[in-house]
Order: structure tokens, then sequence, then C-alpha cells
């Protein structure tokens, strides 16, 4: 990546509106996966968007639902998302929904492991908190990244990236951390959040209990780029 290109994550996460997940897909692709709505979004800088489910399925209704896009531009974001209509398609889609966009957290380790051919399953696994310092964090990330990287590929990890909230300088904001991975066995990843040392580097890592969800690909066929 150049270091002259500058990415950010917008994260989605809300209760679906739509009784089924089947019905949310169609009403998805009609709002959000519609192709005028495509084409106004990647001209302002929406470079990609993926869309997720809890791997856990919902005992009743849709559940959650999360959504992630990759933007080159923070105006274009703003822009697209002022518009009026694309502000009622979401809250068609969403009963209730929490966005956050999200700058990439420069010296923090990262990965991205190719995946062997033909072991396709994606499963993601966020984790969200507030932290004390940028830089006591990256230390705590980096030490902890370091160590485990080869064994997390070796369970199935493909890639971590990590992000810090983004805020206005000299916010008085409590500073808020994001990191995910993106994993092909969920198996293998839960084996391996299992141990006891992942957890206690997690509790070094963040001033009280972060929020850590596991995702998947929801079932059927929704409109990403």
């Amino acid at each position: 990546m150049s270091p002259n290109l500058s990415l950010f994550l917008l994260t989605i996460r809300g209760t679906l509106a739509s009784p089924t997940l089947e019905e949310a897909r169609k009403l998805h692709n009609s709002t959000a996966g519609n192709p005028s709505n495509i084409t106004a979004a990647q001209s302002l800088g929406d470079i990609s968007h993926m869309v997720y489910s809890p791997l856990e399925k919902p005992k009743k209704g849709a559940g959650e639902f999360l959504i992630m896009d990759i933007w080159n531009s923070t105006e274009g974001l703003n822009t697209f998302f002022a518009d009026h209509n694309v502000q009622e398609q979401a809250g068609q889609i969403f009963t209730k929904r929490d966005p956050v966009v999200w700058a990439s957290a420069e010296g923090f380790a990262g990965y991205h492991f190719p995946a062997p051919y033909g072991r396709n399953d994606r499963v993601v696994a966020v984790v969200r908190g507030t932290v004390e310092s940028r830089e006591k964090a990256m230390t705590v990330h980096n030490g902890i990244v370091g160590q485990i990287s080869a064994a997390a590929h070796k369970a199935g990890d493909l890639s971590h990236e990590a992000y810090f909230r983004l805020a206005p300088p000299n916010s008085s904001e409590p500073l808020e951390f994001l990191a995910f991975d993106v994993w092909m066995d969920a198996k293998g990843m839960q084996t391996f959040y299992g141990q006891p040392e992942f957890m206690q580097g997690l509790g070094a890592l963040f001033m009280g209990q972060p929020d850590f969800s596991v995702w998947t690909h929801p079932a059927g066929d929704w409109t990403e780029w």
C-alpha cells in the first residue's frame, strides 16, 4: 500500500428491521445494492462494500447485521450519507444502527496471508474497545501480534488490521480502538481464541471489557463490491 493512500473503514452495525434474513437481503439489494446508489458511492470514494451476519444464528427475527465499507475520502463519505434518500434507505434496513468511521492505526502491526486454494470460508472476528493511549496500545498490540501471527495463521487466520475511531484533533472523547481478523476456519479460530494467553493479551490492551463479535457472510446473493 502506498504511504500516500489514506483509507478509511466505515462500520455500520445494527439490528435488521426485516423479519427474516432473506427479506433483509432483498431490501439491501434494492437499496444499498441498487446500481444507481453503487455508482454514486463509488464516484465519491467507496472502494469496497461487504456485509456480514453473526456466526451464531439469532433465536428470532433476522438478527444483527454488519456492513464494512472501505472509503478513500471522508469528504465523499460524508457527502454520500448526507443525502436524504440514503439515510431513509438505511432506516429501512435497520431498526437501530451504529455507524462509525475508522482510520488506519499507523505503526500498528498487521498482516495479510494468501489463502490456500479451495479454502473459501470466511469468518470475521471484530474486537472493539477503549485504550489508554496510542503509544501504550501500540506497544502491547504489536507485542501480541508478533508472538501469535504464525500460530494464528496455522489455525486459519488470513489477515489482521487495526484502526482508531476517527475524531477531531485534540478530541476529549475516549480513544476507541478496533481490530478485525479474517479467518478461513471457524473451528480453528474458536480454538485459538479460547487460549488463556490470548484473552490475557486483550486484557492488557483495553481499558475495561472490549466488545468481541464474530461474523460470516449471510446466506444468499447479497450485492457487494
